[in-house]
């Protein structure tokens, strides 16, 4: 197993390859022979000449300025002063958007790589779990989350957590539990089936339950009144002040197109067409919101054991392909050897030149599956193995200083085979979904639920500052109730009426609501409240 030597010794031979092709370009572009392979562009356009057509025999083919030679990086500057208004004329759009893709590879990468190291690497770097265990490791699984042990307790923010949630002050969902999807009963009302379900099964625990409506609409219905009552204020009032002429307006978009009418007349009809929808809309309030199963229960111990493990073997991939074979793709050794092939046997005429000369293009179908696979590898190994963020971070800052001057001096960008992989990603998107349903069920509710330990010493606290605490006289101060049911005057005519209690045929459940306090409702049988 690799171990940080062997990671070492691969990355000073990357490296090494990487520079060296580098150098091998920066003394290949400098010689006349070669101009037409390093600025095809220039001469399809017209704005560039071949050297070759002046001067001795020797400088056709070599390049006898010394001063041009202390300059060989300068296409590295000249690479990325170009705006990006004159790139996109000079280059198209295509490549200036391909481009940005590199750039938000940086944006991403760089505030993650240095976040990863000022945090992560410490907390995993400082664990012995794998010391301690029988696994086969190197010093790079160190740096992984596959050294942090299970039930970890060096977690500060959770034992805040817990001391905030010690001090807080009282309230209701601290003693409730949400019910959801409560089945109709053809003999029960919901509210009496439920206080039937929790006395019968829970008799301990149960003290008393209040239904949760989406009235979400009814709320609308509630503010477009108000906006009426305020304009048909608004008129009355002015046809107080003038009782010789009564207002007018259309009934149109903004009240200025449509038929003209009484205003006053109007508003009042509209007012009791909302009040007539808010009542029906009472009749049939329901909520009904059950969650997606995640499509992934078990996650096996072994996937999360063997990913930071192989950490090393993408390290070793991202620096042969992105750091040196990024390098060598602006050698263009290829294109190269085949034009001064072409030009030795082929060439006859200037024309026969040209076409030699084939600038080619760099192919979006093949580099772009490239770039997506980097984001994917930092993304994931982001959290797990953070050594490898910044051989990502290299890549997208070196890939983006190289492609930008080949879009400059070579070719377009191609996007004949883009497209091809579309309809295999449309999965994608399902599939991320469900995932992050999994993560969301599996990993929220221990930043949202309070531990049992913690909430037993909260009572215990409680109990001890107040004994005489009327817990249920609390939890009915209307807690739940939406707040649309919470209206003033106005709004008295939409507070839902009491309905009397139907007939069980049960003994048992008389017996038992005979005891107990209900909450009536207006009840519709296809209704599926939520409970607390």
């Amino acid at each position: 197993m690799a171990d940080i030597r062997d990671i070492g010794f691969s990355a000073a031979i990357n490296i090494f390859g990487a520079i060296l092709f580098l150098l091998a370009f920066a003394f290949l572009r400098l010689q006349p022979i070669n101009d037409r392979v390093y600025f095809p562009k220039w001469y399809l356009k017209g704005s560039r000449e071949s050297p070759s057509h002046g001067g001795t025999f020797v400088r056709k083919f070599v390049n006898l300025d010394m001063r041009s030679y202390l300059k060989f990086l300068s296409w590295m500057p000249a690479a990325l002063k170009m705006p990006e208004d004159e790139l996109i004329s000079h280059a198209g759009l295509d490549s200036a958007v391909y481009l940005r893709i590199y750039l938000i590879g940086l944006k991403i990468f760089a505030p993650m790589s240095i976040l990863a190291f000022a945090v992560l690497v410490p907390v995993n770097w400082t664990n012995d779990t794998l010391q301690l265990s029988t696994l086969q490791h190197s010093d790079i699984d160190k740096l992984s989350i596959s050294n942090i042990p299970i039930g970890s307790k060096r977690l500060a923010f959770a034992k805040m957590r817990l001391r905030f949630l010690a001090s807080e002050k009282r309230r209701p969902d601290q003693f409730t539990v949400l019910v959801r999807n409560v089945p109709p009963d053809p003999d029960e009302s919901i509210s009496e089936l439920v206080e039937h379900f929790f006395l019968v099964n829970h008799p301990d625990h149960y003290l008393t339950h209040q239904a949760v409506y989406n009235a979400n609409k009814l709320a609308k219905l509630v503010k477009e009144k108000n906006k009426l009552q305020n304009w048909l204020d608004y008129y009355q009032l002015k046809f107080e002040r003038n009782t010789s002429k009564r207002p007018t307006t259309k009934t149109g978009f903004l009240g200025c197109f449509g038929s003209t009418v009484d205003a006053i007349d109007y508003y009042t009809s509209e007012i009791e067409r909302v009040e007539n929808e808010s009542l029906a809309n009472l009749e049939g309030i329901e909520k009904a919101a059950p969650f997606l199963k995640p499509l992934i229960e078990i996650i096996p111990k072994t996937i999360g054991v063997a990913i930071p493990m192989k950490a090393t073997f993408f390290i070793t991939y991202i620096m042969v392909d992105g750091w040196a074979g990024v390098a060598g793709e602006i050698l263009r050794l290829k294109p190269l050897v085949l034009f001064h092939l072409k030009n030795s046997f082929l060439v006859k005429t200037e024309k026969d030149r040209e076409a030699a000369m084939d600038p080619g293009s760099i192919g979006f179908d093949s580099n772009e599956p490239q770039i997506q696979l980097y984001f994917l590898l930092g993304l994931v190994y982001a959290v797990v193995t953070p050594f490898l963020l910044p051989f990502i971070l290299i890549f997208f800052g070196f890939a983006y200083l190289v492609y930008r001057h080949q879009l400059l001096l070579l070719g377009l960008l191609s996007t004949k085979g883009a497209g091809q992989s579309t309809p295999v990603l449309l999965v994608l998107p399902v599939v991320t979904f469900y995932f992050h349903k999994y993560c969301k069920n599996r990993y929220e509710p221990t930043f949202v639920k309070c531990p049992l330990q913690e909430a037993m010493k909260k009572d215990t606290l409680e109990r001890a500052r107040d004994p005489g605490f009327d817990l249920k006289g609390y939890l009915m101060m209307n807690a739940y109730i939406h707040p649309v049911f919470k209206s003033d005057d106005d709004d008295e005519k939409f507070s839902i009426a009491d309905e009397p209690e139907p007939e069980v045929s049960r003994g048992n459940k008389a017996a038992i609501q005979a005891e107990t306090p209900l909450s009536l409702v207006k009840y519709n049988g296809s209704e599926s409240p939520f409970f607390t």
